[in-house]
């Protein structure tokens, strides 16, 4: 296991604020000045040369309480990308990028959604993830069809068979809140395999032409999600009622480790 992260050790911090005053004399006479009385700044200061000054007493402002918020997930450890790299998974880091920033930098897309900012402005997850990009792997079997609720108890119940079979207590499988995470995965991979010699797109011809469903919302109440594919021709991000379910809108199995 990694070093544990202090944003789950320390959920909050107090911090006091301490504020100090000019000395007493000092201040008087400044004022005295103000005020034009010339004879009694000037008094002031005769008695603080000759007796010093008194400081006005430190004031603690009131406590404030500054809550962390632990981070859901972390980097894989050593040992947890041992075993998903003997497992058939393959990871890639993250870097946060929007599906705007994507668009900016040149990458293809055939169709994104007129959804404002609910799709454009929101980054990928910031962290390693695995995937497993062979086809029979990619999805989590027989999550087509299905709700989003029953699909994100798929998601859970994929995880507890994860764990079980790595022997690893915090690795887990989401749907990714994000339509910007499959995006920047499917880019990310094409890049990959075009450097081996053969550009994959995920979601493609190889993957049936399959959709994968996220929870980022397409609308103000959710009751709308994003859903992600690619082709030859670049990506694809729509979006659908997370009340339905379809046969091409799947789950992908994407590999997290969570801070527990």
């Amino acid at each position: 296991m990694g070093l544990g992260n202090p944003e789950q050790e320390f959920d909050k911090r107090l911090i006091v604020v301490i504020q100090s005053k000019p000395m007493t004399l000092e201040h008087w006479e400044n004022a005295q000045r103000r005020r034009g009385n010339i004879p009694g700044a000037e008094m002031a200061r005769t008695l603080r040369e000759q007796f010093d000054d008194i400081p006005f007493p430190l004031v603690a402002a009131a406590p404030v309480e500054v809550k962390l918020i632990p981070q859901e997930f972390r980097p894989f450890t050593d040992q947890e990308i041992r075993a998903l790299v003997r497992d058939g998974a393959v990871i890639f880091d993250l870097t946060g990028e929007t599906i705007e920033e994507q668009r900016t930098a040149g990458r293809l897309f055939t169709h994104v959604a007129d959804r404002g900012d609910r799709l454009l402005k929101l980054p990928s997850m910031k962290i390693p993830v695995a995937i497993y990009p062979d086809p029979k792997r990619f999805f989590i079997p027989r999550s087509g069809d299905k709700d989003l609720t029953t699909q994100e108890g798929l998601a859970r119940k994929d995880g507890q068979e994860l764990r079980k079979r790595l022997i690893l207590d915090d690795l887990d499988v989401v749907i990714p809140k994000q339509a910007a995470t499959l995006t920047e995965l499917i880019f990310k991979y094409l890049d990959q395999t075009t450097e081996q010699g053969k550009g994959v797109w995920l979601f493609g011809s190889d993957y049936g032409g399959l959709y994968g469903r996220t929870t980022n919302p397409a609308n103000e109440s959710g009751s709308l999600v994003a859903h992600v594919g690619a082709g030859p021709h670049g990506v694809y991000v729509s979006y659908e009622s997370c009340n339905v379910g379809f046969f091409i809108l799947r789950v992908v199995r994407l590999v997290v480790a969570r801070n527990r």
